[in-house]
């Protein structure tokens, strides 16, 4: 299968995967088969497009059979669609692609060595697309955000089905926004101003909005002093976490569990610097130990919860507060860190995004 390179402007943008290493071991990846150990995230290398995940790679010498976690690059067939819309587990690795003809599933089931098209929606411009996989890999639920519907009803769909094969059952989605797999349902955060968290059943056809730390917004006319709730996270001892970036008055995120989907207690408060605005959230990761760190979206500075304390530290090495987090072991994560570069002030700003690697818990980050 050619690998195609896409042009953006005068840069030719090629799109990888990729997982962890140190040091030397980042210059020749051993030949082998990749199992991604972590979400995907996006950012932007030498003027190129990529999406970055942990993984470990085994290959066989003669004698015996060695393994490894590093950075390994795997070429993916086309540009994916804006949104969350590259998604992997084990060594399955699956990227939504928008067309003219709607959006079409790309997934390869051996590391990235070979690849197959599984058309999906025939919408001609769906917006952003989010991937969702359950915890064993064996469900997909894809979420088509439509253009303008700010977290309106009925103008976003979410696809459901089994990741290798067969046909998506579509139902209409409460709202656009970024999903998850928990316990079997799909919990979904956005709505106007990402005020929202929706619960659905089984099937995903029905969905419940339920109240975190406060009363459920409204659909509509949203004060722009709204809490934005953020991405939910499935937690290790098998509830829900669910992260609240507060906006009224001096900024904080509430960290808030669930194990039954429809009550809510707090398990932590961050403090945060200067002011967010509307709709914004904090970026919040959940290691796999239980603990979670929040970055400060105005300050270079990490907090780190474990149970009832809490820490926090100035992080060497990363240029700007990151936009997203991801940790596939206690100490190894990688970040996305957007900045702008402007021709004068605030104005003809070009954002850049990049990706940052740690090895230790997040205390040093080195650039991808």
């Amino acid at each position: 299968m050619v690998r195609h390179p896409i042009w953006l402007g005068l840069v030719a943008a090629t799109f990888a995967v990729a997982g962890c290493a140190s040091g030397a071991d980042r210059a020749a990846a051993p030949s082998g088969v990749t199992a991604v150990t972590s979400p995907v995230i996006t950012g932007s290398r030498d003027g190129h497009t990529v999406a970055y995940a942990l993984a470990a790679t085994q290959w066989t010498t003669v004698a015996l059979t060695l393994a490894a976690t590093q950075w390994t690059t795997v070429a993916l067939p086309h540009r994916p669609a804006d949104g969350q819309s590259v998604a992997a587990h084990g060594h399955d690795i699956y990227a939504a692609v928008r067309g003219a003809d709607g959006v079409t599933l790309e997934a390869s089931h051996d590391g990235g060595r070979s690849w197959k098209q599984r058309p999906v929606a025939g919408t001609a411009d769906p917006g952003t697309v989010d991937l969702a996989l359950s915890a064993d890999g064996a469900r997909l639920a894809i979420v088509l955000d439509h253009p303008g519907a700010a977290g309106a009803v009925a103008q976003a769909a979410v696809l459901v089905g089994e990741a290798k094969g067969g046909a998506f059952t579509s139902h209409d989605a409460p709202a656009g926004g970024q999903v998850t797999w928990w316990n079997g349902r799909l919990a979904l955060s956005g709505g106007a101003l990402s005020s929202r968290l929706y619960v659905s059943d089984a099937k995903a056809s029905a969905w419940t909005p339920v109240a975190v730390g406060g009363p459920v917004a409204p659909l509509r006319n949203v004060d722009p002093g709204v809490a934005s709730i953020g991405v939910p996270i499935d937690q290790p001892d098998g509830s829900l976490l669910v992260p609240v970036t507060n906006h009224a008055g001096s900024p904080s995120v509430d960290l808030f569990a669930t194990t039954n989907g429809s009550t809510f207690r707090k398990v932590a408060g961050v403090a945060l610097s200067g002011e967010l605005g509307a709709g914004a959230a904090a970026p919040v990761a959940a290691l796999p130990d239980g603990a979670v760190l929040v970055a400060d979206p105005n300050t270079v500075r990490l907090h780190v919860v474990r149970g009832s304390a809490q820490t926090s530290f100035v992080p060497r090495g990363l240029p700007a507060p990151p936009s997203t987090m991801t940790f596939a072991t206690a100490t190894m994560g990688i970040a996305r860190v957007d900045t702008a570069n402007c021709a004068s002030g605030k104005t003809g700003c070009a954002v850049r995004s990049e990706v940052y690697t740690t090895i230790d818990g997040g205390k040093s980050w080195e650039r991808s």
